[in-house]
């Protein structure tokens, strides 16, 4: 059940008759009150009246009239003098209004704040607002606002300029005050990554050799690269128009024949390799983008740099693919890896050079030229961001569960294929926990909103941490079919899982799986690390110890193929014994000392200490008549000048 809350009461008005009486305009609901609290002062000259009454409308008429008039002879008085000076005073009243606007830009945010932390360079933009634009460049730029937005019975337009959702501009981020939601369309486009996942760690297990983790490494960032693109796409501008969605579409037919040929990639039989055309639809896809870019550049001349060096950012890394066609193997790897290189950090490159003029600015000749280009720099939403990468993980996280599932071959069989399948889930049910309620609750502040440093690791950290994460999926799946262990016989499996079963497990998977755990586990600590979680007074252990205790859980993963006695049923349970300890570790060390595992405590006590004089105090409760929560108050002798701290729960 959800609740409502309470709406804001409005307070009592007061203003002054021209007689000196005061006039107090209240709400219905708290009219009796106010003229029973007044009704007795015969001293003080007070009405209180009703909100829209005819005496409230009299009494404002009556104000307002003698201001006029008081007005009109100060003219008289003054002359020309008093016509200055009012023009003076409207002015000012109108860039006070301007200033109290920009100072309350934050208010829409309240939740993105407790969420990602605060951030005061951002402002948000209403719809009958237009941030910090010159009116003579509403031409060259784009803005998105709440009205862009579909409503009801509104045509969906074949094309339309492209809508700029955020942005930085001289220092500060503008923004929406609204959250940003993940789209249907998007979600329809991960889909296709659940069967390159799949592909992907089925030829891993069947092949567990170093070609073959080369093989996977490569074909996964690559399709890693597309996935980005469109994030970033989606999170710079609006989508609600035909043509980006059939943009995205074609994205997602290039991702699919991309992944027909991932797995004869590197064949040394050249007439089945199909690196060509992995490269032909991967380059499809990245040229799509470069001419999206270019597009955008020309009907958007304000952000035209921007888009300029996106499309250079495409440019470069395009050619040396295309080069790597025709180079044989290996020579070939020096290639890829060096436009791999530029394709994923191309865009830091592009985001430092945005940096450097906007903190170098009319220093030098370079910074101007650059603060100049990147005036107006599109940003990602931070909300939006996160809602992906969370949605990608869950599908990286789903791909483990599917890899231990089998089917058994007739009668009741509990046996040891199912215990590691149980097993297997476990551990990814605790990766799960560790990963979204562990490290990614109790946030003070977001690492993409932290700094630029800790948003750059964050952004990479996750690629690795996916990679290892599928890597020792894929070697989990083989285990599981492993008959190496008592009570797995194969016999048991249908036709289709007996032929993988195997009698001994290869050192290739031993290494896949436990090395893939441990990388998993060393970038999921960084990803951590990156942010900064709120640290109460109470915290039983700091968040250096806990991730301690991950990386010493990784080394002893990491060295865990060379037991060569260990079964597969040995691995997947010390595996997830020590996956289990981490997350007990985090859950006992993030707990507070003085709140109980089991049970609710029966209030939240806060002690807060002031000086105050016991007349005064005494005076302040006196005039209040409001049940409010018991405060304990601690009267300081004389030589004392502060009370004792107490620990907020």
């Amino acid at each position: 059940m959800s609740s409502k809350p309470s709406a804001r009461r409005r307070q009592p008005q007061r203003f002054t008759l021209p007689n000196g009486k005061e006039v107090i305009v209240s709400l219905p609901d708290d009219y009796d009150n106010l003229r029973k609290k007044y009704g007795n002062q015969d001293e003080i000259q007070v009405e209180v009246v009703l909100h829209g009454s005819s005496e409230h409308c009299n009494y404002l008429r009556e104000t307002r009239d003698h201001h006029e008039g008081r007005r009109a002879k100060l003219r008289e008085r003054h002359g020309p003098a008093f016509d200055e000076w009012e023009d003076v005073q409207n002015q000012l009243d109108t860039f006070n209004t301007e200033i109290d606007r920009l100072s309350t830009n934050t208010n829409g945010l309240s939740a993105n704040f407790n969420k990602f932390g605060y951030g005061a360079e951002l402002r948000t933009y209403k719809d009958d607002e237009t941030p910090d634009v010159d009116t003579s460049m509403s031409d060259s730029v784009s803005i998105a606002s709440s009205w862009s937005q579909a409503r009801l019975g509104e045509t969906t337009k074949l094309f339309k300029k492209p809508v700029i959702k955020q942005w930085f501009h001289k220092g500060l981020l503008w923004r929406a005050s609204e959250n940003t939601e993940i789209m249907a369309i998007e979600l329809f486009f991960d889909l296709l990554y659940v069967g390159i996942i799949h592909i992907n760690g089925e030829h891993v297990w069947a092949e567990p050799t170093g070609k073959e983790l080369l093989r996977f490494a490569i074909t996964f960032i690559m399709s890693w690269k597309i996935w980005a693109d469109v994030t970033l796409v989606l999170s710079w501008f609006e989508t609600d128009d035909v043509f980006t969605r059939l943009e995205i579409l074609f994205e997602i037919a290039c991702l699919l024949g991309f992944t027909t040929n991932m797995t004869y990639a590197f064949y040394d039989n050249e007439e089945h390799n199909t690196y060509t055309m992995l490269v032909s639809f991967y380059l499809a896809a990245r040229l799509k983008s470069l001419a999206h870019y270019l597009i955008t550049g020309f009907l958007l001349p304000m952000i035209r740099g921007v888009m300029i060096c996106e499309a250079i950012n495409v440019l470069i890394p395009s050619v040396l693919w295309i080069a790597s066609i025709h180079v044989d193997m290996p020579s070939r790897l020096g290639l890829i890896w060096v436009a791999l290189a530029l394709d994923m950090w191309g865009q830091s490159i592009i985001t430092g050079l945005f940096r450097y003029g906007r903190m170098v600015g009319e220093k030098s000749g370079v910074g101007k030229f650059l603060a100049k280009v990147f005036e107006f720099y599109p940003a990602v939403n931070i909300e939006h961001r996160v809602e992906r990468t969370n949605a990608f993980v869950s599908l990286v996280f789903g791909y483990s569960v599917v890899g231990v599932m089998f089917q058994s071959y007739g009668g009741y069989n509990i046996n040891a294929f199912l215990g590691k399948a149980v097993l297997g889930l476990v551990q990814a049910f605790a990766f799960n926990w560790i990963y979204f309620d562990v490290d990614g609750s109790n946030i003070d502040i977001h690492a993409i909103r932290r700094s630029i440093l800790s948003s750059t690791i964050w952004n990479y950290a996750h690629l690795p941490f996916i990679m290892g994460y599928i890597l020792a999926s894929a070697g989990l799946s083989k285990l599981v079919l492993a008959t190496d262990a008592g009570g797995a016989n194969a016999e048991q499996l249908s036709e289709h899982y007996s032929h993988r079963a195997e009698d001994e497990v290869a050192n290739g998977i031993r290494f896949f799986y436990c090395h893939g755990l441990a990388i998993a586990m060393l970038f999921m600590g960084v990803i951590a690390y990156c942010h900064e979680h709120r640290k109460p007074a109470t915290l039983r252990w700091s968040k250096t110890t806990r991730l301690a205790n991950r990386f010493a859980v990784c080394i002893v993963m990491f060295l865990l193929p060379l037991a060569k006695s260990l079964n597969s049923l040995n691995l997947i349970s010390i595996t997830l014994g020590l996956t289990v300890w981490v997350l007990l570790v985090e859950l006992f060390g993030k707990s507070c000392r003085n709140d109980p595992f089991i049970g609710e405590k029966k209030g939240c006590r806060v002690r807060y200490s002031c000086k105050c004089s016991k007349k005064d105090f005494e005076k302040a409760n006196a005039d209040e008549k409001r049940e409010m929560p018991v405060a304990e108050v601690l009267e300081l002798g004389a030589r004392e000048k502060t009370a004792v701290p107490e620990v907020q729960d």
